[in-house]
């Protein structure tokens, strides 16, 4: 008996290294890194910065190309801030997205997205997770984004967290929603690199 459970230990053991092995970023490392094209994005509302999206997005769309929505995420077509019609990411209660990774440098301090509250106030939890660190396996979260009663909003800065560290970092975000009866969507979401054209 104790030798099928300690054969049983080593195929649940197998098992998960093969599963981790298997989720393994497809940007492995920094070599691949470049600098990425900014544009401002959130002129309309104020702010004259240039911003980089999270992969999988684009311009007024959410396609979700790469991203891992689980719980009820998903991608739907509704109007946009603009009037446009496009996909955005809606999160219910009880849901999770993942980004793909992406290069972010020292100076990629801030994120801001597009947000509206269709159900709830309580917004959304913004998490980071930075390759060869703690943070891959256990993202820590870093800010929360809020909006608007059912009407669009640019969310305040949120912290992206990269270390101060020369040269490329790798990461990923995860995005959870709070409240137990909720429902948000953004799009647009996108990286400060504090670089200005």
């Amino acid at each position: 008996m104790r030798t099928t459970h300690r054969w049983l230990g080593s195929i649940i053991t197998l098992a998960s290294l093969y599963a981790a092995s298997a989720a393994s970023p497809a940007l492995a490392d920094s070599s691949t890194c470049t600098s990425p094209t900014l544009t401002q994005p959130f002129l309309s509302w104020g702010d004259h910065n240039y911003y980089t999206p999270i992969p999988g997005e684009n311009a007024n769309v959410f396609p979700g190309t790469g991203w891992s929505l689980t719980g009820g995420a998903k991608i739907v077509t509704t109007t946009l801030a603009d009037g446009t019609v496009s996909q955005v990411l809606d999160l219910p209660s009880g849901s999770k997205a993942v980004s793909p990774t992406m290069c972010v440098a020292s100076n990629y301090p801030t994120a801001r997205t597009m947000i509206r509250d269709l159900v709830g106030s309580e917004g959304v939890f913004f998490y980071v997770s930075y390759l060869n660190t703690n943070t891959w396996n256990t993202p820590k979260n870093t800010g929360q984004v809020h909006g608007k009663a059912t009407a669009w909003t640019l969310s305040d800065p949120v912290n992206v967290q990269p270390s101060n560290l020369a040269g490329w970092q790798v990461v990923r975000f995860t995005l959870i929603p709070g409240g137990s009866h909720s429902d948000f969507q953004v799009y647009n979401f996108n990286i400060d690199p504090y670089s200005r054209g």
